[in-house]
Order: structure tokens, then C-alpha cells, then sequence
């Protein structure tokens, strides 16, 4: 009966049992920052291809050039899963005035196998940018 009474006194393996409750949350709440980290960094340089695409169209050149530059922006991602759209296609209705549309398109794998559940994988990001033609 002692010895009872003396194992209700001893939490010495109190810590580890809340240790233990709270690690998958921890572990989960960690591996969802850096999956924030890797989807928002693809969305700020998806978003600064198309500013810069869109402004070297506006000022004259063609869609080779623009599209070589969106490519060197995104340097650092893969850009076989990168799809780039410019409008209007024809050079000939690029006049003074008109809108020219840069749109990017992206898919982004997630790094995290667990986080794959609860997100689509891979992620579209998209980004859009309008100017008047100069």
C-alpha cells in the first residue's frame, strides 16, 4: 500500500508525458512555417517575373525577350513548371494605349510529405500583371 501512496506523490515523468503530447503539434506547427516560407517565396518572385515582364512590353519588346527575362527572374525556381502567357499575342495590336497583359502561372511542390494531405500538391500560384502600352 506504500508503495501506492508514494508513486500519487511522483510526477517525475509528468514533463515527459506533456513532452510527448505536445511534440506532434510542434513538429507540425514547424514543418507549416517552412512550408509558408517556400510557397511565399515563389509568389514574390512569380509576382516581380510579371511586373518586369509586363514592363518590358510596354516599351517595346518582343515575347522571346520578355519571356527570357520572367525565365532569369525565376532563376532560382524550376522553370519547366513555369507557364507564361502574354496578351495581346500579336505584335501587330501592340499599339500605344493598349493593355498588355503578363500573366504567370505556377506550380509549386510542397517540401513537407505530411502537410501534402491538407494541401493540393502541387500548388498553383499565379500572378498577373497590366500595363498600357507606352
Amino acid at each position: 500500500m506504500r508503495y501506492f501512496i508514494k508513486l500519487r506523490g511522483d510526477n517525475r515523468g509528468q514533463a515527459l508525458v506533456e513532452f510527448a503530447l505536445v511534440l506532434p503539434i510542434l513538429i507540425l506547427l514547424l514543418m507549416a512555417i517552412f512550408e509558408f516560407g517556400n510557397i511565399f517565396h515563389s509568389y514574390l518572385l512569380i509576382t516581380t517575373a510579371s511586373r518586369e515582364g509586363a514592363r518590358m512590353g510596354v516599351v517595346g519588346h518582343s515575347d522571346a525577350e520578355i519571356t527570357q527575362r520572367i525565365e532569369e527572374v525565376c532563376s532560382t525556381l524550376d522553370t519547366s513548371k513555369m507557364t507564361i502567357n502574354i496578351e495581346p499575342h500579336d505584335p501587330n495590336y501592340r499599339n500605344r494605349g493598349v493593355p498588355l497583359t503578363v500573366e504567370v502561372d505556377y506550380e509549386n511542390s510542397l517540401l513537407t510529405p505530411l502537410l501534402r494531405t491538407f494541401l493540393p500538391d502541387p500548388l498553383t500560384i499565379r500572378a498577373r500583371s497590366i500595363m498600357r502600352i507606352e
